[in-house]
């Protein structure tokens, strides 16, 4: 068994025969499918099932709902294949990505990770193509360093990429945590020798509404924020990679800036939030000779002068008379 395809499935119900038939329909045959029934409240489990009596191909597990780290542990631990990639129950694949990828990785046996292209926001006005010019990269600190020039952090997919199966033998998703890819792919980039870029299928995302991705409540901004300002304390110690510890500073402030606009949040959440980057500024005649618009060098010239907490309030306070 070469490749173990990974599927957490919960209240994706009008979604999930669409990404299991693009699974199946691959021209690649040498995988096995694991559906992960998160204690989907709705027949998503009863669909699995179906199809695991109809295909041998298709292992399902049944499970207490635990979320979509710990559904992908489950699969982890399940699996048998040499290499792992997942696929969320509302997305899919295109056909020949598996094909064509894992023909890559047979004729390259050492890498650790694939990336291949993904089109983000699929069907959606928001939609976008992330692809790649093929390139291998080498050497644990080269491979880091190259992923954060990518501005990878801007794209922490996880189901993009197919992975040597032993990344996974001392790392598992936090379970209880949304927006863990943020912080699990950095983990794995910089633990791994070697990576392929991949210019060979799509993995397609859906925009779907009731994806967690697309809520606003202050818990998934603050799991967003906190894994960014993880990710920029690592990287502002990385000689060279000054200029882009200050893109992620920034990212952190606009996701910061979002937990002050969120209701749910209580006044000691926020001011906790703040001590993560309250020692934290960039300078203003560094802001102003970044590759910004104008509108984004105005907009973060409150944080430049006075600092994360001023400049927050300031851009809640527009917000509320605003709306």
């Amino acid at each position: 068994m070469k490749l173990s395809i990974i599927v957490p499935v919960y209240k994706v119900r009008r979604y999930l025969q669409r990404c299991i038939e693009s699974i199946l329909q691959q021209t690649y045959t040498d995988y096995e499918l694991i559906l992960v029934d998160d204690g989907s409240p709705d027949n998503c489990g009863a669909i699995c099932d179906r199809y695991a009596q109809e295909c041998d191909k298709v292992r399902v597990i049944h499970k207490k709902n635990g979320g979509l780290s710990s559904a992908r542990n489950a699969g982890i631990a399940a699996a048998r294949g040499e290499y792992i990639t997942f696929v969320d129950g509302d997305d899919a694949v295109a056909s020949g990505t598996y094909y064509y990828n894992m023909h890559i990785l047979m004729s390259n046996p050492d890498i650790d990770i694939l990336e291949y292209p993904i089109v983000a926001y699929y069907e959606s006005p928001r939609s976008k193509v992330i692809s790649f010019k093929p390139q291998k990269v080498s050497g644990n600190e080269q491979i880091f360093k190259d992923w954060i020039e990518r501005q990878g952090y801007e794209h922490c997919y996880a189901c993009n990429k197919i992975y040597r199966a032993d990344m996974f033998m001392f790392v598992r998703y936090p379970e209880g945590e949304v927006f863990e890819d943020t912080l699990i792919t950095p983990i794995l980039f910089s633990s791994c020798e070697n990576v392929y870029y991949s210019d060979c299928g799509f993995y397609y995302y859906y925009d779907n509404n009731e994806s967690i991705s697309n809520s606003h409540s202050f818990k998934h901004f603050y799991f967003l924020f906190r894994n960014l300002a993880t990710l920029h304390d690592k990287v502002s110690a990385i000689k060279g990679l000054e200029n882009d510890a200050d893109r992620i500073l920034l990212r952190c402030i606009d996701n910061l800036s979002s937990l002050f606009r969120c209701s749910d949040g209580t006044k000691e959440e926020r001011k906790n939030a703040v001590a993560f980057v309250k020692d934290k500024r960039i300078k203003i005649d560094k802001l102003y000779k970044m590759d910004l618009t104008l509108p984004q060098k105005i907009k973060y010239t409150p944080f430049a002068l006075f600092g994360a907490n001023i400049h927050c309030r300031i851009l809640a306070l527009l917000h509320k008379k605003l709306n």
